[in-house]
């Protein structure tokens, strides 16, 4: 579970909640504590999609430090001050990482980008999004038998809905 977290923007502005008990399922990016080049790429990268994220009634935030600051003009996501507790739940290493959770703070998918910066495929997450999309609330069970074919992904999966 991610902690429900009130962190303030990196731009300055009133606190914004991630976490747990968000109004959408959320993509979580932590980036690296010293601002680098391959992280704000990938930033950059996930904006492009938001588009897709929001088609599946999520969205992006990075959670970033402080000395990003000096880079908050390049930064397109909603970037916000790590407090410690996101960071230290999906990284003791203070490694990049990729989270994918519902709107109440549960885990879906976690990306370990390390050191080199293998940060997920804009698929990887949207198939995670699309798993937490079709679920039964209370029970998370698919709204779409297993046997749906998927026209946009080619693919069929266990239980995911159609793409319309």
């Amino acid at each position: 579970m991610l902690p429900g977290r009130a962190l303030q923007p990196l731009s300055g502005g009133g606190a914004v909640r991630v976490g747990a008990n968000v109004r959408r399922a959320q993509v979580v990016v932590l980036t690296h504590p010293e601002p680098c080049e391959a992280c704000a790429t990938y930033l950059t990268s996930l904006h492009e999609a938001a588009d897709l994220i929001q088609g599946e009634g999520a969205h992006a935030v990075a959670v970033v430090t402080p000395p990003w600051r000096d880079r908050a003009a390049s930064i397109p996501l909603p970037a916000l001050i790590d407090d410690g507790v996101i960071s230290s739940r999906l990284s003791r290493s203070h490694q990049p990482v990729v989270a994918v959770a519902d709107r109440f703070g549960q885990l879906f998918a976690r990306f370990d980008a390390g050191e080199d910066h293998l940060f997920p495929a804009h698929e990887r997450i949207l198939t995670s999004l699309l798993g937490i999309g079709i679920g039964c609330p209370e029970c998370g069970v698919p709204d779409v038998p297993c046997a749906t074919v998927l026209p946009d992904w080619d693919a069929t999966s266990g239980g995911m809905r159609l793409l319309q």
